[in-house]
Parts: structure tokens; C-alpha cells; sequence
């Protein structure tokens, strides 16, 4: 909906530089595909709710509000289940730490690549891939991994 719509955000230059497929705008000028961050505005009892040092939330966190509500509640939920794709060490699923940001993705083809570590000390990362698309695995560490609709958790600052 949100590329339907014409609002998907435009990707910033850092998260383009490791995305293959970037295309910014489609014919009628909407964002075809790309990234952007969201951050939980609950993080250790809103420490980034009005940003942090000086840097302001992301303004995908004021435009999609009831985006950033769910995925955070979704990343909860999954948080507290038994996950089959672990790779590497991970410390049991219900002791997984909340996310303090999240990379919202559609149509992005990924170069092998670490996570920044902005996730205020947190290495896990998840993922997990929602809708209607074909393809879309994720490779970690050369491992093909199906992320449609079963989430991974991986060492995002260590592995690629």
C-alpha cells in the first residue's frame, strides 16, 4: 500500500550503497522499491522516542505510526516463540532483547553486507519476510534461508 500510494520513503545513500536494485522512482514518481528505518519508540522505556543527542526519530516513525506499532509488536510475539532458523549462537528465543531499530524493506535485493550496529549494543538481528512475493531468500554466511513468514535470528554484526 505504502508503494500504491506514492509514499514510500526515498532510501538513504548509506543503505543504497548495499542494495543492488535500487530504483527510486517508478513512472509515476513513487518509490519503486528500497529501505528505511523505523525506531521503537518503547526501546528501554523510549529512550529514542524524541530521538537521541540530537538526532531526531526517523520521520517514517511520524508517518507510519501504526506501521512502527505493529512491527514492533510482531517482533514481541515472535520474540517469545521457539524459532527454527537460528544460525550461530543465539541466546534463547524468550530472553531476545527488543530491537531499538528496525530496516523496513520491499523489493530490495541486499549485497552481502553487516548490520551498522545502531541497535544500541543488540548483535541478534531478526528477519523475517511478509506478503505476497516470490524469491526473497536470505543468504547469511553463504546459507540460503526461506524467511517467508519464518523468521531468522543471525549475529547481523559479525555475519554476512
Amino acid at each position: 500500500k505504502l508503494i500504491s500510494t506514492g509514499k514510500w520513503p526515498k532510501t538513504s545513500s548509506s543503505r543504497s550503497s548495499v542494495i543492488s536494485n535500487i530504483e527510486e522512482h517508478g513512472a509515476k514518481g513513487e518509490n519503486k522499491n528500497g529501505s528505511f528505518t523505523i525506531v521503537n519508540p518503547n526501546f528501554r522505556e523510549g529512550i529514542y522516542k524524541n530521538g537521541v543527542g540530537g538526532i531526531p526519530l526517523p520521520k517514517a516513525n511520524a508517518l507510519f505510526l501504526d506501521l512502527v506499532d505493529a512491527i514492533f509488536e510482531l517482533e514481541s510475539a515472535l520474540s517469545t516463540t521457539e524459532m527454527e532458523n537460528v544460525v550461530g549462537y543465539c541466546s534463547p528465543a524468550n530472553s531476545r532483547q527488543a530491537s531499538s531499530h528496525c530496516a523496513v524493506n520491499c523489493n530490495a535485493q541486499f549485497t552481502p553486507h553487516v548490520d551498522s550496529g545502531r541497535g544500541a549494543g543488540q548483535s541478534m538481528s531478526m528477519i523475517v519476510g511478509l506478503g505476497d512475493y516470490y524469491g526473497g531468500s536470505l543468504a547469511v554466511e553463504g546459507i540460503q534461508y526461506d524467511i517467508r513468514y519464518r523468521p531468522l535470528q543471525f549475529d547481523g554484526w559479525r555475519m554476512r
